[in-house]
């Protein structure tokens, strides 16, 4: 039985060739899956593809489809749009319906698009927008209208960065966007984005008793799951009320912080992620891997928007100097997709185009 996304993409006359691999139940950024299959890197194979929704980026990036599908719960679009040189977008929190889809982590996961370029990925969006959520869980937002590509003007919007996070990247991502990036702002201001490692340690929080909370996905199966993923559900076994309490308290911290943000700024600018794609040991393909600075660097700027519900796109920016990609990140407040995607279209514009690209639809 398709979901309410794959069911509305059929009747508008999509044609459904398939599913792709993902990063083993979605617990991971590089997109490594030992059972079915790790997707490689079409810019070199030799290299992740990030995860979790590590195939879809793939097959766009490769040219196997013009648009796919993935989840995103803590960066799982974004991170692999980035690494594979193509864009992606997480939507406010509500604006895609969830129904017949297997979100592990129900409170901050939402499907995503992702697409050569901004305007395939606004048409596939706004055409999804109007499959309607369940009004008992979400409230509804403005519909979205993709002329707002050509209305948008980089001129007219005031954008916000925050230097000292920023500068945790990699030396060429902070390159790129120090050079390629933000000299073609018109109105870029320093902001500061407060208790950034509370606000990670909540969101880490929330994923793991999400998790334990709707075991019944993963349970009869996990004996047979890679350790990694066996390590994450077992200590998601062990998160307790008092934890997800706290943690919600302070998500609740973070969505004010915000709300305080965008009376001053239109949207947020960063790097999609804090490292570039890295390359794959071989022993990783049969046994997996866990690597810890990897992961919090991988997901460094792409959680915020998951624990507030925040929409955010990444494009592509540019390229290190052995040709991997690397993305730049546009968040904006709740219900402002157009605006986000907008500022994304003339900014990508902007931008050197992509070494490898495909016919938009």
């Amino acid at each position: 039985v398709d979901c309410d996304i794959a069911a509305a993409l059929r009747a508008l006359g999509a044609v459904v060739i398939g599913i792709t691999n993902m990063h083993e139940m979605g617990m991971g950024v590089t997109g490594i899956n030992t059972t079915y299959g790790t997707p490689r890197n079409p810019y070199n194979d030799g290299h992740v593809t990030g995860g979790s929704s590590s195939g879809s980026a793939a097959a766009v990036a490769s040219g196997l489809v013009p648009f796919a599908i993935g989840s995103d719960g803590g960066g799982s679009v974004r991170i692999p749009s980035a690494f594979c040189g193509v864009q992606g977008i997480k939507p406010t929190f509500g604006r895609f319906s969830p129904v017949g889809t297997a979100f592990a982590c129900s409170t901050v996961t939402s499907a995503g698009v992702i697409g050569n370029n901004i305007a395939d990925v606004a048409l596939v969006t706004s055409l999804l927008s109007r499959t309607a959520p369940n009004p008992k869980f979400f409230s509804p937002g403005a519909e979205l209208q993709i002329r707002c590509l050509s209305e948008t003007a980089l001129s007219d919007i005031t954008f916000g960065t925050y230097s000292e996070y920023v500068n945790y990247s990699n030396k060429e991502i902070l390159e790129v966007f120090e050079k390629d990036v933000k000299t073609k702002l018109i109105n870029l201001k320093e902001i500061e984005l407060e208790e950034l490692y509370l606000n990670k340690i909540s969101h880490m929080n929330i994923i793991l008793a999400e998790t334990a909370h709707e075991r019944h996905i993963w349970y009869e199966q996990s004996r047979t799951l890679e350790p990694q993923t066996r390590m994450v559900y077992s200590v998601a076994s062990r998160s307790t009320l008092r934890q997800y309490m706290m943690s919600s308290a302070q998500k609740t911290r973070a969505i004010n912080m915000f709300k305080a943000l965008f009376k001053k700024i239109d949207l947020i600018i960063t790097p999609t992620t804090g490292c570039l794609p890295k390359a794959l040991h071989p022993d990783s393909l049969s046994y997996g891997e866990y690597d810890e600075a990897s992961l919090l660097s991988t997901m460094w700027f792409a959680y915020l928007a998951n624990l507030c519900g925040l929409p955010a796109v990444t494009i592509n920016a540019g390229y290190s100097e052995s040709g991997l990609p690397i993305g730049v990140m546009i968040t904006g407040p709740w219900w402002s997709e157009a605006l986000v995607l907008g500022a994304a279209r003339q900014l990508e514009t902007r931008l050197s185009k992509p070494s490898r690209f495909y016919c938009p639809l």
